[in-house]
């Protein structure tokens, strides 16, 4: 996976669920991206790539991590 895949697939993870919306949408994610002085890619490619490999899952075209995003940052899981 992409360093750039993996950031956005991390952005959502720490961006939705507790006490922040369930799912963020593209636009919401492109604010964040834009601001991430690593992101050097399209966004939209990034999307499509952690969704292809399984990180990230499209909900009600919003964007919600899976379990396996805890791959991507090896030591820490969701408690």
């Amino acid at each position: 996976m992409s360093e750039n895949a993996a950031i956005v697939a991390r952005i959502i993870e720490h961006n939705t669920g507790g006490q922040n919306r369930a799912t963020i949408d593209r636009d919401h994610i492109g604010v964040i991206v834009s601001q991430h002085g690593r992101f050097d890619g399209d966004i939209d490619d990034s999307i499509a790539e952690a969704l292809a490999e399984g990180y990230i899952e499209e909900q009600d075209d919003e964007y919600v991590a899976t379990d396996r995003v805890w791959e991507l940052v090896p030591g820490t899981s969701r408690s």
